[in-house]
């Protein structure tokens, strides 16, 4: 254990070391003079020198040297500028020369050609050229880094005058082409477009072959100016398939960064562990093709479900919340219901009670006019016995035609109370169905509030094994490294790091998965989480009857949520009033026949008029002829005649 936290801070310590050399904040002060030469007064103009310099010094800037850069520049301009470019150089820690434009050599020694140089012997070429010996002069002047490059031995029209002008006089053809090769200076790099005594192309794209490798090498950070120009060499042999080869030339120079901007591996070292997303957008923008991009985008991949999952779970209790609420809501409507359905009740109550009432009275008025019809008869037979009786008769059935008026009214009274008992009772039955329709109403709502919480944990359950999943994948996709690369020193914080954002999952209170399934098998329909409530134990218990289980859990836990996902919904059936019955799966209030009402024991019972008009009639006897003229009444349906 030791050694490998010994190994971690030796690890950590390099990289640090590594930063503080390269990072762009504390880099040394760095100048660069750049020169490109295009129009010449005295020779065709050249496409590229002006594109390379512009490019090149641009390249350099990004790079945080101070850059000078001068175009078609003449001699006077020249020497003007290598001036200031020696006073400068004193103060740096590294001073770089780059030229692009015509150069020749001449008896051992390489010049630079202004714009308005004119050859026109021996001594013009001192006064008219720039020597390279005073850019090496003006580099010596820093006591860092010395770096000269040269871009310069295109084809030269006015040198192959000069040539032809110096072998008239002496009768030598001197070799002016292309450069010389270069004396080694100490702790100078020196870099020429093209190997001594050749000639180097201008090109045909917007650089030339040597400018277009340096600038591409340039943006690569981290690489060491030795290696940096190597691999210029090979892209410009490359590019002009083995036609031109760069030479370079370095002596007692330290190690180097032209780019010194952070490597991907230095900056993945970084941010690994940052649960930024910007930063990692950042990275994988900047290096699309390094070899950390995949871990990156797995890293933000698992940041951003990360959130989605903390966004899905704060929208799960706001909605839990919710219908938390509409839950109490809907307690009181039903606690407001039944109080309605009670009263309601005792209504029917009432008007049962009224229409006992009402029946009693018929069937005493029935009895009544059943003795008062045996009564008549017996007058009849009298009557008929004793003709000479017959004006008794007539007052006698003159005093019952006034009793039976009477008994009419009776009747009529007594209709008239059964009539309003039976609008009492389809009021209180029309009451009572408008209830039980809203109560249907609301508890389709709180099956639906109920659908919904299911639905959320659900996804909160999804979530948090989504969440797991990508947490195995980070740590799977941290194993991979470079070939022959160690195993990264910091994976075990990525580990604990992802860990952290485990315990709460795992220590969820299994009691509100168990409500839900509960609501699921059918077996409870309420929103309280109490373990301990009556109507939670009696669910639970409901569900241990229908489930086949030997008895009850004492606690919520893991395995009695285990076997509840397991069982089919609608487990437990509903379970009806003596009002109800069971249809689709769901009780509904029952229903009675025309001229019936429900009782509260659940039977459908007739009401008396119901009764009475379904009860046969007796047929009516044929009216008696009396001897004589005598008149017929009607009582109670029948015809009678004296």
């Amino acid at each position: 254990m030791l050694r490998s936290c010994r190994l971690v801070l030796a690890v950590m310590a390099q990289c640090l070391a590594v930063w503080l050399l390269a990072s762009p904040a504390l880099a040394a002060n760095r100048v660069a003079l750049i020169v490109g030469n295009s129009r010449y007064l005295n020779t065709p103009t050249l496409d590229n020198p002006a594109n390379d310099a512009g490019d090149v010094a641009e390249a350099l800037k990004g790079l945080g040297f101070n850059v000078t850069l001068r175009l078609d520049a003449t001699k006077r301009q020249l020497d003007a500028s290598l001036a200031q470019f020696a006073r400068d150089a004193r103060t740096a820690d590294a001073a770089l020369f780059y030229y692009a434009g015509h150069g020749m050599q001449f008896q051992g020694r390489n010049y630079l050609m202004p714009v308005d140089a004119e050859l026109q012997d021996e001594v013009s070429l001192r006064y008219e050229m720039s020597s390279i010996d005073d850019v090496k002069a003006a580099l010596q002047e820093s006591s860092g880094v010395k770096i000269l490059v040269l871009d310069s031995c295109r084809n030269n029209p006015l040198a192959t005058r000069f040539t032809r002008s110096i072998s008239q006089s002496t009768r030598d053809i001197p070799k002016v082409q292309g450069f010389a090769r270069p004396d080694r200076v100490n702790g100078m790099v020196i870099v020429f477009a093209t190997q001594a005594d050749e000639v180097a192309a201008d090109g045909v794209g917007r650089n030339s072959p040597f400018s277009d490798a340096f600038l591409r090498e340039l943006k690569t950070p981290g690489l060491e100016v030795g290696t940096l120009f190597r691999r210029v060499e090979d892209d410009v042999f490359a590019a002009t398939d083995g036609r031109q080869s760069p030479e370079m030339s370095i002596s007692m120079v330290p190690e180097y960064y032209l780019n010194t901007a952070d490597t991907d591996q230095m900056v993945w070292a970084r941010i690994r562990e940052n649960s930024d997303a910007g930063a990692l957008k950042e990275f994988i923008a900047r290096f699309p093709s390094s070899f950390y991009t995949p871990d990156a985008r797995a890293r933000l991949d698992l940041i951003e479900r990360q959130q989605q999952a903390a966004t899905e779970v704060g929208k799960a209790d706001a909605s839990a919340q919710s219908a938390a609420a509409a839950a109490d809501r809907l307690k009181a409507q039903q606690a407001d219901l039944e109080k309605a359905a009670a009263d309601a009740r005792a209504h029917e109550q009432k008007a049962a009670a009224d229409a006992q009432n009402a029946a009693t009275e018929a069937g005493r008025l029935k009895t009544q006019q059943a003795a008062l019809e045996k009564a008549l008869a017996d007058a009849k037979a009298r009557e008929e016995r004793a003709d000479a009786g017959a004006q008794g008769a007539a007052a006698e059935a003159e005093r019952l035609k006034q009793q039976q008026a009477d008994l009419q009214k009776a009747a009529a009274e007594a209709r008239a109370r059964e009539q309003g008992a039976d609008a009492n009772a389809q009021t209180a039955a029309a009451e009572a169905d408008r209830l039980k329709r809203q109560q249907a109403e609301l508890e389709k709502a709180v099956a639906d509030a109920h659908a919904r919480e299911q639905e959320l944990a659900a996804k909160l359950a999804a979530a948090e094994a989504e969440k797991a999943k990508l947490a195995a994948q980070t740590v799977k996709a941290d194993d991979k490294q470079p070939d022959g690369a160690a195993a990264p020193s910091a994976k075990p914080t990525v580990v604990a790091d992802l860990s952290a954002t485990e315990p709460a999952s795992r220590a969820i209170d299994p009691l509100p998965q168990i409500r839900v399934e509960l609501k699921r098998l059918g077996c409870y329909d309420g929103a309280d989480l109490d373990w301990n409530a009556a109507p939670m134990k009696s669910a639970v218990a409901k569900y241990v009857r229908y489930a086949n289980l030997a008895d009850a859990a004492a606690a919520p836990d893991q395995t009695l949520l285990d076997d509840m996902k397991k069982r089919r919904s609608g487990l437990c059936p509903p379970e009806c009033g003596a009002r109800e019955m069971l249809s689709g799966g769901k009780c509904v209030a029952k229903t009675c026949g025309h001229g019936e009402v429900l009782a509260a024991s659940g039977a459908c019972v007739r009401t008396a008029s119901a009764a009475r008009a379904a009860a046969p009639k007796a047929a009516a006897p044929a009216p008696a002829k009396g001897k004589g003229g005598g008149h017929c009444f009607s009582f109670n349906g029948n015809e009678y005649c004296e």
